[in-house]
């Protein structure tokens, strides 16, 4: 059915029939949800469907993804948050972690929890007016929020740092959840000039959608960072567990070498400092630029490839207790974050660097920039007829000297060039990413994006 508070009742009441007390898991809670329009009535409804079935709910408010992370991993129990991240204003969604970094997802029980929604829903027969009003647990969301700069601290070192004089940096939280991070921030770095840039939260979000990983949202933040004259500009997605950045010349700041750039800092963090209970590990996504485990791997750390999506990452990165996971979509996930992402940890960590190698933003990622040519990612509608399967066999037989791994989709290696052709896991695409090592007029990610849509569509 459409999203409405019933189907939000019933979620909650299937996370704990369904997924808590089969999977053995304390019956505790916190949930939180976003600004959207209909978050504060589905928020109700999903702790009033949560309390029927005998749950302790811990609702702690409006707050960010990883402000609900931050609580989760502090008592070491379940949480959850209304939000649907970066999508449009009309969308609404639900995160859930069963145990961190275990997410809820169509593998782990979210399977469950739709047949519950289905198989009751015409059936519910309650009146909205008899759901509970909830009382928000001010205590909890300030213990999450002194959680979250605590770890901040950990990965960022923001207390021992010198801060530039006259640093200047533009927020763009577009009117989503970065908002509230917004204010932690200037708490943490009180020497810096902070520049607001639609850091009201706004469900109509009137501005631009919450959701960087498209540069048309991107506009405004750079051209605030260059009428301020700034040094650094951040911009949040909707639920602020991403975050991008923008050099002090207006120029985006590569999402695939700035992983890089972090997991090498983190992996050398690891090496030098044991005690950290790190292994010197980055875990990177298959589909994006080998910069990350070329970096890491001449750092003397380890590189471990995996599929891309939150779930997949985290999973990996608790397997190999690895200190550092990316991906150039805006996610970064921390070891001493439980091996969750963090938009205000990327902060910190980027901060760090900058300042204690007195680099401008614009310098952050020189190395990788003759080194490593990407297309970013790209959809293709999927033809009439035409599945992963048949795309799998004719690349095999387009390139049948090239290592090929089938971890997700398909990825066609050789020395001087990488293609991955994977499907979406919720639309009708193939997402297609090339990198190539040299970028003349016989190899360039141009030219091997054109030769992936074609061996697609033909």
């Amino acid at each position: 059915p459409e999203l409405d508070w019933k189907v939000y009742y019933l979620a909650g009441q299937a996370m704990v029939s369904e997924v808590m007390q089969k999977e053995g898991l304390e019956l505790v809670i916190n949930v939180w949800s976003d600004a959207r329009l209909t978050s504060p009535l589905f928020y109700k409804a999903f702790i009033n469907g949560l309390k029927s079935k005998g749950c302790k709910v811990i609702p702690c408010g409006v707050g960010s993804t990883d402000m609900m992370y931050a609580y989760t991993i502090s008592n070491d129990i379940s949480g959850a948050i209304i939000t649907a991240s970066h999508n449009p204003k009309d969308d609404n969604g639900l995160k859930v972690v069963k145990k961190y970094p275990e997410m809820l997802g169509l593998a782990g029980g979210l399977d469950k929890v739709r047949d519950y929604v289905v198989a009751n829903y015409e059936g519910l027969d309650i009146d909205i007016q008899s759901l509970n009003e909830i009382t928000n647990d001010v205590a909890a969301k300030q213990e999450a929020i002194s959680y979250l700069s605590e770890v901040s601290n950990q990965v960022g070192d923001y207390i021992n740092i010198t801060t530039p004089n006259n640093y200047t940096v533009v927020v763009d939280s577009g009117n989503g959840m970065g908002s509230v991070i917004y204010e932690v921030l200037k708490t943490q770095y009180p020497k810096i000039k902070f520049v607001p840039l639609y850091c009201e939260l706004d469900g109509n979000f009137p501005n631009h959608p919450a959701d960087p990983i498209n540069p048309d949202n991107m506009v405004d933040l750079q051209k605030a960072v260059i009428d301020n004259n700034a040094n650094l500009g951040i911009a949040f997605d909707g639920d602020a567990d991403r975050a991008f950045f923008v050099d002090e010349k207006g120029e985006l700041i590569n999402g695939e070498n700035l992983v890089a750039v972090f997991a090498k800092k983190l992996v050398t963090d690891a090496l030098i400092k044991p005690e950290l209970g790190y292994n010197p590990v980055a875990v990177y996504v298959v589909s994006y630029s080998r910069a990350l485990a070329d970096t890491v791997l001449m750092a003397g750390g380890g590189a471990v490839v995996s599929k891309q999506g939150h779930t997949f990452v985290k999973a990996n990165m608790k397997k190999y207790n690895a200190i550092y996971g990316g991906e150039a979509s805006g996610h970064h996930y921390f070891g001493q974050f439980g091996f969750m992402d963090s938009g205000i940890l990327a902060v910190n960590l980027i901060l760090n660097i900058l300042f204690k190698n007195n680099q401008k933003a614009s310098q952050l990622c020189n190395y990788y920039q003759d080194k490593y040519y990407t297309s970013g990612e790209h959809n293709l509608k999927a033809p009439e007829g035409v599945d992963m399967a048949l795309v799998i066999s004719k690349v095999k037989a387009q390139y049948p000297d090239a290592v090929i791994s089938e971890l997700d989709g398909i990825t066609v290696y050789y020395p001087e060039w990488k293609m991955t052709i994977r499907g979406s896991n919720t639309e009708p695409l193939f997402r297609i990413n090339i990198e190539t090592k040299v970028n003349n007029t016989k190899l360039n990610p141009e030219i091997k994006l054109a030769e992936a849509k074609k061996l697609i569509l033909e």
